[in-house]
Protein backbone atom coordinates (compact mmCIF):
# COMPACT_ATOMS: atom_id res chain seq x y z
CA UNK A 1 0.00 0.00 0.00
CA UNK A 2 2.75 2.43 0.95
CA UNK A 3 4.73 1.72 -2.22
CA UNK A 4 1.63 2.41 -4.34
CA UNK A 5 1.16 5.78 -2.66
CA UNK A 6 4.84 6.62 -3.16
CA UNK A 7 4.63 5.53 -6.78
CA UNK A 8 1.59 7.74 -7.41
CA UNK A 9 3.26 10.65 -5.62
CA UNK A 10 6.31 10.29 -7.84
CA UNK A 11 4.11 10.07 -10.92
CA UNK A 12 2.20 13.18 -9.80
CA UNK A 13 5.48 15.14 -9.91
CA UNK A 14 5.86 14.29 -13.59
CA UNK A 15 2.24 14.39 -14.77
CA UNK A 16 -1.25 15.54 -13.81
CA UNK A 17 -2.89 12.36 -12.49
CA UNK A 18 -6.36 13.25 -13.75
CA UNK A 19 -5.05 13.66 -17.32
CA UNK A 20 -4.42 10.13 -18.70
CA UNK A 21 -2.48 11.38 -21.74
CA UNK A 22 0.07 13.25 -19.63
CA UNK A 23 0.41 10.15 -17.43
CA UNK A 24 1.05 7.95 -20.50
CA UNK A 25 3.65 10.41 -21.72
CA UNK A 26 5.34 10.59 -18.31
CA UNK A 27 5.47 6.80 -18.00
CA UNK A 28 6.91 6.46 -21.51
CA UNK A 29 9.73 8.91 -20.73
CA UNK A 30 10.72 7.31 -17.42
CA UNK A 31 14.17 5.74 -17.35
CA UNK A 32 13.05 2.45 -15.76
CA UNK A 33 12.63 -1.15 -16.89
CA UNK A 34 9.63 -2.39 -18.81
CA UNK A 35 8.59 -4.40 -15.74
CA UNK A 36 8.57 -1.24 -13.60
CA UNK A 37 6.52 0.60 -16.23
CA UNK A 38 4.06 -2.31 -16.19
CA UNK A 39 3.77 -1.94 -12.39
CA UNK A 40 3.24 1.82 -12.70
CA UNK A 41 0.45 1.31 -15.25
CA UNK A 42 -1.18 -1.25 -12.93
CA UNK A 43 -1.05 1.12 -9.93
CA UNK A 44 -2.33 4.05 -12.00
CA UNK A 45 -5.13 1.78 -13.27
CA UNK A 46 -6.33 1.33 -9.69
CA UNK A 47 -6.14 5.09 -9.10
CA UNK A 48 -8.14 5.91 -12.23
CA UNK A 49 -10.83 3.30 -11.40
CA UNK A 50 -11.20 4.85 -7.95
CA UNK A 51 -11.50 8.34 -9.44
CA UNK A 52 -13.55 7.40 -12.54
CA UNK A 53 -10.89 8.63 -14.96
CA UNK A 54 -11.09 7.02 -18.42
CA UNK A 55 -7.76 5.45 -19.32
CA UNK A 56 -6.63 3.18 -22.11
CA UNK A 57 -3.44 1.75 -20.60
CA UNK A 58 -0.34 1.22 -22.71
CA UNK A 59 1.05 -2.30 -22.74
CA UNK A 60 4.49 -3.02 -21.42
CA UNK A 61 6.01 -6.48 -21.46
CA UNK A 62 8.57 -7.76 -19.02
CA UNK A 63 11.86 -8.83 -20.47
CA UNK A 64 12.79 -12.13 -18.87
CA UNK A 65 16.48 -12.41 -18.10
CA UNK A 66 18.54 -15.44 -17.33
CA UNK A 67 19.81 -15.54 -13.76
CA UNK A 68 23.49 -14.91 -13.12
CA UNK A 69 25.29 -18.17 -12.50
CA UNK A 70 28.87 -17.57 -11.37
CA UNK A 71 31.69 -19.74 -12.70
CA UNK A 72 32.68 -22.65 -10.49
CA UNK A 73 36.03 -21.01 -9.74
CA UNK A 74 34.25 -17.97 -8.22
CA UNK A 75 32.06 -20.22 -6.08
CA UNK A 76 35.16 -22.06 -4.84
CA UNK A 77 36.87 -18.74 -4.02
CA UNK A 78 33.81 -17.63 -2.05
CA UNK A 79 33.71 -20.88 -0.11
CA UNK A 80 37.44 -20.65 0.64
CA UNK A 81 36.94 -17.27 2.31
CA UNK A 82 34.10 -18.39 4.60
CA UNK A 83 33.92 -20.30 7.86
CA UNK A 84 33.25 -24.00 8.44
CA UNK A 85 29.45 -24.20 8.66
CA UNK A 86 28.89 -21.80 5.78
CA UNK A 87 31.42 -23.59 3.59
CA UNK A 88 29.73 -26.93 4.26
CA UNK A 89 26.31 -25.38 3.57
CA UNK A 90 27.44 -23.92 0.22
CA UNK A 91 29.19 -27.14 -0.80
CA UNK A 92 25.99 -29.10 -0.06
CA UNK A 93 23.92 -26.70 -2.18
CA UNK A 94 26.48 -26.94 -4.97
CA UNK A 95 26.50 -30.74 -5.03
CA UNK A 96 22.78 -31.36 -4.54
CA UNK A 97 21.27 -28.28 -6.22
CA UNK A 98 18.84 -28.35 -3.31
CA UNK A 99 16.87 -25.31 -2.17
CA UNK A 100 18.81 -23.44 0.55
CA UNK A 101 15.94 -23.73 3.04
CA UNK A 102 15.76 -27.50 2.64
CA UNK A 103 19.54 -27.89 2.85
CA UNK A 104 19.62 -25.76 6.02
CA UNK A 105 16.99 -28.01 7.62
CA UNK A 106 18.82 -31.27 6.89
CA UNK A 107 18.95 -33.61 9.88
CA UNK A 108 21.49 -36.30 10.68
CA UNK A 109 18.83 -38.84 9.68
CA UNK A 110 18.97 -37.44 6.12
CA UNK A 111 22.70 -38.15 5.82
CA UNK A 112 24.23 -41.52 5.00
CA UNK A 113 27.93 -40.87 5.42
CA UNK A 114 28.89 -44.50 4.76
CA UNK A 115 26.89 -44.60 1.52
CA UNK A 116 27.84 -40.99 0.69
CA UNK A 117 24.22 -39.92 0.09
CA UNK A 118 22.00 -37.08 1.23
CA UNK A 119 18.21 -37.29 1.15
CA UNK A 120 16.40 -33.99 0.74
CA UNK A 121 12.82 -33.87 2.07
CA UNK A 122 10.11 -33.33 -0.54
CA UNK A 123 8.60 -29.98 -1.39
CA UNK A 124 4.82 -29.71 -1.70
CA UNK A 125 3.37 -32.54 -3.83
CA UNK A 126 6.75 -33.97 -4.83
CA UNK A 127 8.99 -36.87 -3.97
CA UNK A 128 12.10 -36.91 -1.78
CA UNK A 129 15.38 -36.69 -3.68
CA UNK A 130 18.55 -38.57 -2.88
CA UNK A 131 21.99 -37.45 -4.07
CA UNK A 132 25.39 -39.10 -4.07
CA UNK A 133 27.91 -36.61 -2.72
CA UNK A 134 31.69 -36.30 -2.88
CA UNK A 135 34.08 -37.63 -0.28
CA UNK A 136 35.14 -34.00 0.28
CA UNK A 137 31.61 -33.09 1.46
CA UNK A 138 31.34 -36.25 3.58
CA UNK A 139 34.61 -35.35 5.34
CA UNK A 140 33.36 -31.79 5.90
CA UNK A 141 30.19 -33.17 7.54
CA UNK A 142 31.84 -35.94 9.51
Amino acid sequence: MVSRVKLLAGLAKKAHLLDPESVKEAIATLDVTEARKENIVCVYGGFRRQNNVPFNPPRYHRVERLPFIPPESEVDQLKAGLGGKTTTFLQTIKETAGPPGKVWRLRWLDLDLAGQTITIAPEKNSNPRQFRVSTKLVSMMG
